[in-house]
């Protein structure tokens, strides 16, 4: 065996690329790990921080949940293009380990709020963070892996980011209704809940700049940022495969943050119709996302496999099939406590990740390495603008038409993409 092969770390069917230590995969996956736990819990814990700390009316909480969702990703949105292309010049472990900082201060300072609109300002600010985290997290991921294997280690990696929300939904989501059964006030719990997520940002930003790779991604040139970012622009427009890639993010980033923001606001203020209280009903609402991330788990590895086995866009079509039929499901429910919630929450775990998945390793498989930075915050951006568009809309339809009519919304577009995905697929040879 050469040097060169002596230095390739190899873990089960994982084949990582020269100069990866184990020690940088340990961090990358605490990475994911704590960025899906920690984006996902301020949106799951914001109704509590709506009712007991702003005691907004309920009638008002979902447009209201739309719009600073929206708001965020109209500033991610401005970012991402840029942090992409950026850490192609700067590497990602600075920027990865940055963006956990600007969290945590977001964190510290959201329940402190006396108003609406000094939520959005703190909102606002926690959004540069969580627009740097994400991308850097999927530039790393991409950069780790050697081709062989980019399906199966994206399914892998859909593990640790499904056990980071797993913990958000097992753990965070319950830290305001253990606070108040410690004996703290109904606002206070809410705020201790807000800093131990600030904590959390904090360790994750250390550990991240102390264990992740230092290289730089190779370029061919020190070019200038925007002429990066309009070059991961221009491949997508060159590249119908990776075109496709672009709109699944847009679907996926929708997907997510649909279950993340309107499954726990659906719950609760079915909760508070039921007589229930609020972190209760936040707690139940934790519980069901937590069956919805463990089947999402549970199924991302034999994904993987499926993706390393057949045309990737073939696989993304699979995963936008099975995605469509899982929000529909949930879409139809009636009575989230009742028993029908659970094969659905199976289903839409299911479809959620299989998007994820395919959508991440069929753009890793046509992201040119010089410009990966970039492509990567193109498909972030794509993802932003899939997040304004399923909050914006989700939170109308939400208090419109009714507390389900999210899920339905994103089963529709889910499917409509499927049939883009065949076409694609029966057009251009792999």
């Amino acid at each position: 065996m050469s040097a060169d092969n002596e230095k390739v770390l190899k873990l089960g069917p994982l084949w990582f690329q020269p100069g990866i230590t184990g020690w940088n995969f340990a961090t990358l996956a605490y990475g994911a790990f704590s960025t899906i736990s920690l984006i996902s819990f301020i949106s799951f814990i914001q109704p509590y921080l709506l009712t007991e700390i702003l005691q907004m009316p309920a009638s008002e909480q979902g447009t209201f949940t739309g719009f600073l969702h929206s708001l965020q990703e109209a500033l991610t949105i401005l970012l991402t293009g840029f942090i992409g292309a950026w850490s192609d010049r700067t590497g990602r472990r600075k920027l990865f380990a940055v963006g956990f900082g600007i969290m945590a201060l977001g964190y510290l300072v959201m329940p402190l709020s006396a108003s609406a609109t000094q939520l959005i300002i703190f909102r606002c600010l926690f959004a540069i963070g969580a627009a740097m985290v994400p991308i850097m997290m999927l530039a790393a991921t991409v950069d780790y892996i050697q081709e062989r294997s980019r399906g199966r280690w994206t399914g892998i990696n859909a593990i640790f980011t499904g056990a980071g929300a797993l913990f958000m939904a097992t753990v965070l989501a319950k830290t305001p209704d253990m606070f108040l059964t410690a004996g703290a006030n109904a606002a206070d719990a809410g705020r201790y809940a807000y800093w131990i997520g600030a904590g959390m940002c904090l360790l994750a930003a250390t550990l991240l700049w102390l264990g992740l790779s230092k290289q730089k991604p190779a370029t061919p040139e020190r070019s200038e940022v925007w002429k990066q970012l309009y070059a991961g622009i221009r491949a997508g427009l060159d590249n119908p495969k990776l075109m496709l890639g672009y709109f699944a993010a847009f679907i996926g980033r929708g997907d997510l943050i649909i279950i993340t923001a309107f499954f726990s606001l659906w719950i609760t203020q079915e909760g508070t119709d039921a007589g229930i209280g609020t972190g209760e009903a936040l707690g139940r609402a934790g519980m069901m996302y937590g069956i919805i991330q463990l089947a999402a788990m549970a199924w991302a590895p034999l994904m993987g496999v499926i993706i390393d086995r057949v045309n990737r866009v073939t696989g993304l079509a699979i995963g936008l099939s099975i995605a469509a039929v899982g929000y529909f499901w949930m879409g139809q429910v009636e009575d989230p406590f009742g028993s029908g919630l659970l094969p659905a929450a199976i289903l839409l775990g299911i479809g959620e990740i299989s998007v994820i998945v395919s959508a991440n390793a069929l753009m890793g498989q046509e992201a040119t390495p010089s410009i990966r930075g970039a492509i990567v915050g193109v498909f972030g951006l794509m993802g932003g603008l899939g997040i304004i568009a399923a909050t914006a809309a989700g939170g109308v339809v939400f208090d419109q038409i009714g507390r389900t009519a999210p899920f339905t919304m994103m089963a529709v577009l889910n499917a409509s993409l499927m049939l883009v995905a065949l076409v694609v697929r029966n057009r251009i040879s792999n």
